[in-house]
């Protein structure tokens, strides 16, 4: 691969990143006051660093609790807060203890007191908590089923909201009549907030009919009492007509939106002509690879020729879905979504490029890979090691395939996340 091609690919990941990070983001929070106590929560991926960032902003007495992912190191500013390392993606025995301590302090809230809410992505699977009569074993259940049916996230949510005793605004219920405010770290595509992390302070939209018809869209079979649970008209989520939000507000902190402007700033800076396909691309990985590739063909074919000295790069955001045809399979939707670009780029013979595509939380599906980075010689490189790309994109084997290419991109943790970053530079 040309190194100053993958280095380019590389600097445009980390600027993506780098615009949705605390030190950054958190500029437009001037100070956070409040005459009773202030109760900080943050949960989800990126709640260490921006809980972190915030507390020099706080200007009254507090107290915090921060569920998240593991990290090695603890900002020393925060040895005050209850932390919990929870499961992600799927719930576990940390997350149901976190919930209930969370559940228990917000409880003792009162009317003066400020419940501030720092959420980012992956909250929904760090903050189990079924309903009454329910198991964590259920919620994983359930969890397993929505992730691998091919559902968007929306609509995975949905399903999440009707299922909990804190999802989909039912901790604004449990914290009121204290106030809240909400700041949010959007992984959503479209940045619709009350969907990050299923919006457990947040109005929301879609009841139960709503999800027993997604449920049923993507033919997913539950155990008859978390369905019935689900259809239950007592299982209402609050929405923004209820007494519960009227004192509450809430602030975009970061979003895919923001980032985007960013990374294309930085490529004509480094004299790629920036065209973006999508800041919300949503659909199976393996079509809306497809739908990229084919409307990269287009596009050359009308604004450039063989001879031309123009380097264009196609940027799209957004999170695509999987749905698990192997439960052995290893990978993610974005290595996923790159081995169907190439393998479409070859059936229509774009032979000159370089592409990235990468979660922006680090780790892209079952393995400590971010994403991948890969070029015109990535399905050779495959095939050399006696493996059929297309086979193993049959398989959900994408990481397999790059592992064998060489072609993997790690990062780590980011300590942020607005869902995921995808470019693309066509090489003439």
């Amino acid at each position: 691969m040309n190194q100053i091609f993958k280095k380019k690919l590389t600097k445009l990941f980390l600027n993506y990143v780098e615009a949705a990070t605390p030190e950054i983001c958190l500029k437009k929070i001037k100070s956070i006051k409040n005459n009773g106590k202030i109760l900080i929560i943050g949960v989800g991926k990126a709640s260490i660093p921006y809980c972190e960032h915030i507390l020099p902003k706080i200007k009254s007495r507090f107290e915090g609790i921060i569920i998240s992912t593991k990290i090695k190191n603890i900002p020393k500013n925060l040895k005050d807060f209850k932390i919990f390392f929870a499961g992600h993606p799927i719930p576990n025995k940390n997350g149901i203890i976190a919930s209930q301590f969370l559940i228990t302090q917000v409880k003792k809230l009162k009317e003066n007191d400020l419940l501030l809410f720092v959420v980012s992505g992956g909250g929904s699977a760090l903050l189990p908590a079924p309903p009454e009569g329910f198991s964590l074993k259920d919620e994983i259940l359930l969890n397993k089923k929505i992730i691998n049916s091919g559902m968007t996230i929306q609509e995975i949510n949905l399903i999440r909201k009707n299922f909990s005793m804190i999802k989909g605004g039912r901790l604004a219920r449990i914290a009121y009549p204290s106030k809240i405010k909400t700041l949010v770290v959007s992984d959503i595509p479209g940045d619709d907030i009350t969907q990050v992390a299923s919006g457990p302070t947040l109005p929301s939209n879609g009841g139960a009919s709503d999800a027993i018809n997604c449920l049923n869209k993507y033919k997913v079979v539950l155990p008859e009492k978390i369905l019935n649970h689900i259809k239950s008209h007592n299982n209402e989520i609050p929405n923004i007509n209820d007494l519960i939000f009227k004192k509450n507000s809430d602030i975009l902190l970061a979003s895919a939106k923001q980032s985007m402007k960013s990374v294309c700033k930085l490529a004509k800076s480094m004299n790629l002509e920036a065209v973006i396909i999508s800041d919300e691309s949503q659909g199976e990985a393996v079509d809306v690879a497809k739908k990229h590739a084919s409307y990269i063909k287009d596009f050359m074919e009308v604004n450039n020729s063989k001879n031309s000295a123009r380097k264009f790069c196609f940027f799209s955001g957004g999170e695509t879905s999987v749905t698990i045809k192997n439960d052995k399979g290893k990978g993610g939707r974005n290595t996923e979504y790159l081995l169907s670009l190439a393998i479409q780029f070859e059936l229509l013979k774009i032979r000159s490029f370089f592409a990235i595509a990468a979660d922006t939380d680090g780790i892209d599906g079952t393995e400590n890979n971010a994403g991948a980075i890969i070029d015109e010689n990535t399905l050779l490189k495959i095939r050399n090691k006696k493996l059929s790309p297309e086979v193993l994109l049959l398989e959900n084997n994408s990481y397999l395939a790059f592992k064998k290419s060489g072609d993997l991109f790690v990062t780590g943790p980011t300590g942020t996340n607005v869902n995921d970053f995808r470019a693309i530079i066509i090489n003439y």
